[in-house]
């Protein structure tokens, strides 16, 4: 006799089907958790800033918009540091306030990072005139997986830490950028201490601080006004170091504290603007949507720069030479390629990649089983 003839046919009470609603429910909500708009906007901005940076080399720009330009090129890597971090500040307080296994996502994450790593030196294989941000990014995203699980006090200690050793590092401007990754002493040394570009030394701290941020809850009206003191007295650390005539070069503890007060100010500004009331915020964050959706296919419209200069300096039409007309083409064409890939079909090709080979989805589909 099978073991289902021996128990026989049960009748569900009303305690396992309530049972049962709550479960699939709670993974429903799990499976649909809406879009945090201030992230994705921030996100947008970094990516926004990049491709506006990116279009310099076009056109001879007046000293206002020179200057200018200069401080949305400056914006771009530690906000985008900062946004990382904060997502994974996130995940990380998710998992830990489910009591679930940590090595997954820390696995994944590492992973994720480590496919940066390799998406950047394939995109640097394109000689531009683009300093390519992903290596030191995915660098940094490595070492924020070993840690992303630490107490909040800890990480604290850590990014300050961090931050204060760079006055130690004068190697930015005294070493060549010759990166390659057939020599991997030589390879690391530059994309952690001495680019002048981007460095691990100068994107951890703010990475670090998007850690913080997102464990203790990043959108929170008084986290958020932190975040702007923050970024105010980073800015007038700066100020005060220039009026010192410390070094302002490229990578140097003053220039990175200029980023800090830059990415700190605008994610503060941002999380502020969306989470404005109903009424009067309803301006605001229609002017964030397609920031926000720019913001969801950013590593993509990251690789999709490198294509269109390309195609617009090597076989761009006689009607574009170089001046502002192709940067505003090059500017007009990321934005709109990217905002309409992300409206009408949704994740984009590079995350979508990123995503199946780190395994997002099996982790994620784990953790809903687990809360199930």
């Amino acid at each position: 006799m099978s073991a289902c003839l021996a128990v026989g046919p049960t009748r569900p009470t009303l305690r396992r089907v309530a049972a049962d609603f709550l479960a699939v429910s709670t993974v429903s909500r799990t499976a649909r958790q809406p879009r945090d708009l201030g992230l994705d906007a921030a996100r947008g901005i970094a990516i926004i800033a990049m491709v506006i940076a990116h279009a310099v080399p076009w056109f001879q720009a007046p000293q206002p918009l020179k200057a200018l330009i200069g401080q949305v090129n400056d914006l771009a890597s530690p906000l985008f540091a900062l946004v990382m971090g904060v997502s994974a500040g996130l995940v990380a307080r998710r998992v830990l306030t489910e009591h679930a296994a940590r090595w997954p996502t820390a696995t994944q994450f590492a992973v994720r990072a480590v496919l940066l790593v390799v998406i950047g030196e394939l995109l640097g294989k394109i000689n531009l005139w683009i300093a390519v941000v992903l290596q030191p990014l995915g660098l940094t995203a490595l070492l924020g997986a070993l840690v992303m699980f630490l107490r909040v006090r800890y990480l604290a200690v850590l990014a300050v830490a961090c931050w204060l050793l760079q006055l130690l590092n004068t190697y930015p401007g005294n070493e060549p950028n010759d990166a390659n990754w057939r020599q991997p002493a030589h390879w690391l040394h530059v994309y952690v201490l001495s680019d002048s570009h981007y460095r691990v030394t100068g994107l951890l701290p703010v990475f670090l601080l998007g850690l913080i941020l997102g464990r203790v809850g990043h959108a929170r009206p008084r986290v958020l006004r932190a975040t702007l003191a923050l970024g105010v007295l980073a800015a007038a650390a700066w100020a005060f170091g220039r009026a010192m005539g410390w070094s302002t070069y490229p990578g140097r503890f003053i220039d990175n504290t200029h980023d800090l007060a830059l990415s700190g100010i605008v994610f503060a500004l941002v999380g502020m603007a969306a989470a404005t009331a109903p009424r009067a915020g309803t301006v605001i964050r229609a002017l964030l949507r397609p920031v926000a959706t720019i913001g969801t296919v950013a590593l993509s419209l990251y690789a999709l720069q490198f294509v269109l200069i390309r195609l617009l300096v090597q076989h761009g039409p006689d009607w574009l030479p170089f001046g502002w007309k192709p940067a505003v083409v090059f500017i007009v064409a990321c934005l709109l390629i990217s905002w309409l890939w992300a409206r009408l079909i949704g994740t984009g090709p590079i995350e979508w990649v990123v995503n199946v080979l780190s395994g997002r989805r099996r982790v994620r589909r784990a953790g809903q089983r687990a809360v199930a």
